[in-house]
């Protein structure tokens, strides 16, 4: 896994709860793995989401109940796809593309 994207949203019955902190986040540095929370709603973030909804979710092939969770927990492999993650933690800036 290279990185874990959690997303906020303010609408609807589920709210996330952000990882920052937590014994958790020590993990995923500690393994290399990337981190980052988007917030969409908020002033001068673009997260174009659409682009995400033609990928397959490879949850059901990860968890034998995975379609369970499929709304709210997505895995894409996009080794394939050209994206590249670039991120200045001081700034709190992130930009995906391909």
């Amino acid at each position: 896994m290279t990185a874990i994207v959690e997303l906020e949203y303010s609408s609807g019955s589920l709210m996330p709860e952000l990882s920052f902190g937590t014994h958790f986040f020590q993990d995923l540095v500690e393994t290399d793995i990337f981190y980052v929370a988007i917030f969409p709603e908020k002033e001068n973030v673009f997260f174009h989401k659409q682009w995400m909804d033609p990928l397959p979710n490879l949850l059901d092939q990860l968890l034998r109940e995975g379609s369970r969770h499929g709304e709210v927990l997505k895995v894409y492999d996009v080794e394939g796809i050209g994206l590249t993650l670039l991120a200045d933690i001081v700034s709190r800036q992130v930009v995906c593309f391909h």
